[in-house]
């Protein structure tokens, strides 16, 4: 029955207004209840007060007895009590009668003849079944008890008075708590329904569907966690689109060496190829081997950075002997295109580093601005210091690059330039970007068409000089 969250809050909720209102109903009916016989008691009490002094008359013989009995029988009328008048028994009073009735009880009479008051709740008279409030009292004289009353009153017509009230009160608690159920289950709704929403979205990411929102209503908890599931379907789906692209992509990439490789091999298994050809064809398949081999190392290289799982061997050194490594490295490529290469370092810049990694960034983009700059043109590496830091600038005069290109250069398997850029797979600049970020770096580009590109590195500078190095 209680399978839902939503059945599960409304019957907390239920519950906890039930029980209240039966609490506060019950703690209103009792109060009402003792302050009505409360109040029946102070009224006996007032009359009392207004017979005890017409019993001294009676029993002084001041007052005779019909007009005693006259003036009882009015009070009688009047507030719906009963008045019983006795002597005490030591007392002369030979012509004075008690009025009434007997009470039911002989220690109510000796209590009451003692100089005490009696207040109960029983029958008055042996012949009476009704139960009454009795409130009994001595009449003193002289500082003698000489006598005593005792004015009683139906429970029953009080009773009926509580009733009414305690009918009063059940209708109220009735009314109120149909109103609060309804209430409760208005609210109820109000608050699980986003919860639901919440539960089909979880639902329909598990099987795959990123699609589904959660509409995000108020600034509550609810409203937060609808935000933060929003916000864990949109990166799904962007994993989810990159991980098509990806294997997309991938795909392409694999695609053309392998049939390059499967047709060499089949046309000399075939023998279409002539034998004095078919030394091209294997060279042909293996310079396709190696350019597979490449792309796995490639994308090994990526799914550690992504994964965070590569450990940099991080020592203090001077970058600006990395980068004169890397020009003198391709110079000689540069040469064949009548391209020149600068290393340009005003100083030392002493940084923490995995040399070989920052070795393989300033390869990867120098050689990136060989391949697509004219003949005739220049690139080099730089440390330009701007303000109080220092930049790392990969440059080249080339034709530069689109601007609708540019964010676009460090996607996996992105090419700019897909005519002059035949043998990378476009996982150079992503893995570089890797590289400086896990230096605690950054890294950007900047372009304009017929001006020349500039990458853009920063590296935290180290906390040595280049005499502590040598001193290591």
């Amino acid at each position: 029955m209680l399978n839902s969250f939503y059945r599960k809050l409304l019957f907390v909720y239920m519950s906890i207004t039930i029980v209240s209102i039966l609490a506060i109903s019950g703690t209103i009916g009792y109060t009402m209840n003792q302050q009505t016989y409360d109040r029946s008691e102070k009224l006996l009490l007032e009359k009392v007060e207004q017979v005890d002094e017409l019993a001294k008359g009676l029993l002084d013989g001041s007052t005779l007895l019909k007009d005693f009995r006259k003036q009882i029988s009015a009070i009688e009328r009047s507030s719906n009590v009963r008045v019983a008048v006795i002597k005490h028994p030591k007392v002369n009073l030979d012509k004075v009668q008690s009025v009434g009735e007997t009470p039911a009880r002989k220690e109510w009479v000796d209590k009451v003849l003692a100089g005490n008051q009696v207040t109960v709740r029983s029958n008055f008279s042996q012949n009476n079944a009704i139960k009454m409030l009795i409130v009994g009292r001595p009449v003193v004289q002289d500082s003698s008890v000489i006598g005593g009353i005792f004015l009683y009153t139906p429970i029953v017509s009080i009773q009926g008075t509580i009733n009414g009230i305690n009918q009063a009160i059940l209708i109220t608690a009735i009314s109120v708590a149909l109103l609060a159920i309804a209430v409760l289950y208005f609210v109820s709704r109000h608050f699980v329904k986003p919860i639901q929403l919440m539960s089909k979205t979880a639902e329909a990411l598990a099987l795959g569907d990123f699609s589904g929102r959660v509409p995000v209503r108020g600034k509550d908890e609810i409203a937060s966690l609808s935000g933060s599931l929003n916000r864990m379907a949109g990166k799904l789906q962007k994993v989810e689109a990159g991980r098509k692209r990806f294997l997309s992509e991938i795909s392409h990439e694999l695609r053309t060496p392998l049939t390059t490789i499967r047709a060499s091999l089949q046309g000399i298994t075939d023998g279409v190829v002539e034998p004095e050809d078919a030394k091209e064809f294997i060279e042909v398949s293996l310079q396709e081997t190696l350019r597979l081999s490449s792309l796995v190392d490639d994308l090994m290289d990526l799914s550690s950075f992504e994964e965070k799982q590569v450990k940099l061997n991080l020592q203090a050194m001077d970058v600006t002997e990395v980068i004169g490594l890397v020009v003198t490295q391709l110079k000689m490529k540069a040469k064949g295109k009548d391209i020149e290469l600068h290393a340009q370092a005003d100083e030392p810049y002493m940084i923490m580093a995995d040399a070989d990694r920052l070795r393989q960034v300033f390869i990867n983009l120098l050689d990136n601005a060989i391949n697509h700059i004219d003949q005739g043109a220049q690139a080099g590496i730089r440390v330009k210091k701007t303000k109080n830091e220092r930049w790392i600038e990969v440059w080249d005069n080339g034709p530069g690059i689109a601007p609708e290109k540019l964010p676009h250069l460090f996607d996996r398997f992105y090419k700019a330039d897909e005519s002059r850029n035949i043998s990378g797979a476009g996982l150079g600049l992503t893995i570089s970007k890797h590289i400086i970020k896990a230096h605690g770096g950054s890294i950007r580009v900047e372009s304009k068409l017929q001006a020349g590109t500039v990458f853009k590195i920063f590296l935290p500078a180290a906390n040595v000089s280049p005499h502590d190095k040598l001193m290591t």
